[in-house]
């Protein structure tokens, strides 16, 4: 079975990227990033899922559980409408269920309101700063 290291390593790899590269883009120093790739140490779970964002694998890959490098495609620019409305509502049902307090009392309907407008102008706005990038790059 891989270790963690070689797992990291791999995958680093496979993104073309150097030690320097990927410790900038998971926010670890690259001290850091050396002692997992030469298991000398083992990521802790906040290291372990920046890395996974950076490198573009689930955490599961590399900690050996899943051999799928490959993360599920995820981007906003293939959520059709009715896909973001579900994840507001989602979002909305959570506040709800879960009482969002504000400053000791729960959260009014219009707080509610507003924090969902703001994840859908949110969401929005990370679907056209995708496009940019990806229109900057072809």
């Amino acid at each position: 079975m891989d270790t963690i290291g070689y797992r990291i390593s791999k995958a680093r790899r496979h993104m073309n990227m150097n030690q320097k590269e990927l410790a900038i883009k998971a926010n670890i120093t690259e001290g850091s990033l050396s002692r997992y790739e030469n298991d000398i140490r083992e990521p802790k779970a906040a290291a372990l899922t920046q890395l996974a964002k950076a490198l573009e694998v689930s955490t599961d890959y590399l900690l050996g559980i899943s051999d799928e490098m490959e993360v599920e495609n995820n981007s906003l620019d293939d959520k059709s409408e009715i896909e973001f409305e579900a994840i507001v509502k989602e979002a909305e049902n959570q506040f709800i269920q879960r009482r969002v307090v504000f400053d000791g009392e729960p959260a009014a309907k219009e707080a509610i309101d507003g924090m969902l407008k703001a994840m859908r102008m949110g969401m929005l706005l990370a679907l056209d700063e995708q496009k940019k990038k990806r229109n900057k790059s072809i």
